[in-house]
């Protein structure tokens, strides 16, 4: 073997070692975490237009690369990487949040272009303002403003805060339990829709912090997981559905107390399905306008598959015989919006869809998003 072969072997040998200890050090960085909602789509890029790439399962691990804005880059088990909006998946150890949460502890707090005190100020916050922590250079953090926003702040005006997920209950009496398990010990119990911080997830049960402080188990069945700056609107088949579904939810209950006039809709009077068209029609989605085309809109859910944003559909006939003459909007928790024809409401309400009058006039539900 020659001198210059050996020189080349040993060359590439020290690259292989310096390449080996790069994928080491990277690995190292990275921060386990689990996915906290069922059926969450794992994108080509930090955004919900990029394609799905995989579907990930209430309770999978993951390994956290990195963050950007409102989204986490993730590796999978098979060793392919995408991005994850970070509500739905929690990092497994305190010290190595990739997004923490700050509150401003002063007032006419300047947050600036740069990090520099020099720069232009492009904002001022009050005490108590909460904002996302994106960046991190000497003295100051970028943070993320509305969403959209970023600038720089002094971090002697930041008192940082744990970033938890927000979860939201979703029967009577929950119990709160010391240890996850169904005979742990009972610390308090909750009510319906009461909310609470979500730490982490493990075998089937959430790691919470209800509002009076108190912290312990409770199990996957009565909590759904909601996203933050959704106005409530619960995780449901993706990322991707849930930012439409609010933005229904939202606009529909714009319109409570709005007349009901047959034949119109809106936006000062509504019949049924005009209102359901009108709703559907500001978020940007194009449905029919019948209650009976809509039936035939989108694709058919069961009653016990319903979600947030799903079109449920009535006979409100003498004869209840399965034709479709009512529709309204499916908002969560057994309940749907709609114009109500009937004496004592004529406008736009909210009712329960598994008691009293529309308890027994369900005839089926759509989902169009």
């Amino acid at each position: 073997m020659g001198k210059g072969t050996k020189q080349m072997i040993i060359l590439l040998l020290v690259m292989l070692s310096v390449f080996s200890m790069a994928i080491v050090a990277n690995a190292e960085e990275s921060t386990k975490g689990v996915v906290i909602a069922k059926d969450v789509n794992v994108r080509s890029g930090a955004d919900t237009t990029a394609s799905v790439i995989a579907t990930l399962s209430l309770g999978e691990y993951v390994q956290i690369i990195d963050s950007e804005d409102d989204w986490y880059l993730i590796q999978l088990s098979n060793g392919n990487q995408g991005w994850v909006y970070n509500d739905l998946v929690v990092p497994m150890y305190d010290n190595k949040d990739l997004m923490k949460k700050g509150i401003v502890n002063g007032n006419g707090v300047n947050v600036r272009e740069l990090p520099n005190v020099n720069a232009n100020v492009i904002k001022s916050l009050n005490k108590g303002s909460e904002v996302k922590l994106v960046g991190e250079n000497a003295e100051w953090y970028e943070i993320l403003i509305d969403d959209q926003l970023k600038g720089w702040i002094r971090s002697d005006y930041i008192e940082l805060a744990p970033n938890y997920v927000t979860g939201r209950v979703t029967g009577s009496n929950v119990n709160i339990r010391k240890t996850p398990a169904l005979n742990g010990e009972v610390l308090a119990s909750l009510g319906m829709d009461n909310y609470v911080s979500i730490k982490t997830f493990d075998n089937g049960w959430y790691n919470v912090i209800a509002q009076s402080g108190t912290e312990g188990w409770i199990h996957q069945d009565y909590i759904s997981v909601v996203l933050e700056g959704s106005s409530g609107t619960d995780i449901s088949r993706s990322a991707t559905r849930t930012p439409g579904v609010s933005k229904i939810v939202d606009i529909a209950k714009n319109y409570l107390g709005v007349p009901y006039k047959y034949g119109t809709n809106g936006p000062s009077s509504f019949d049924c399905s005009g209102f359901t068209s009108y709703v559907f029609k500001s978020a940007g989605y194009s449905i029919s306008r019948s209650s009976k085309d809509q039936a035939r809109d989108g694709e058919k859910v069961s009653k016990a598959d319903l979600k947030a944003g799903d079109l449920v559909f009535f006979d409100t006939t003498g004869k209840i015989d399965g034709n479709i003459t009512h529709v309204g909007i499916y908002i969560g928790d057994g309940r749907f919006i709609h114009a109500s024809s009937g004496n004592s409401a004529k406008k736009v309400v909210i009712s329960e869809l598994n008691e009293g009058y529309y308890r027994d006039r369900f005839v089926t539900a759509r989902r169009l998003i």
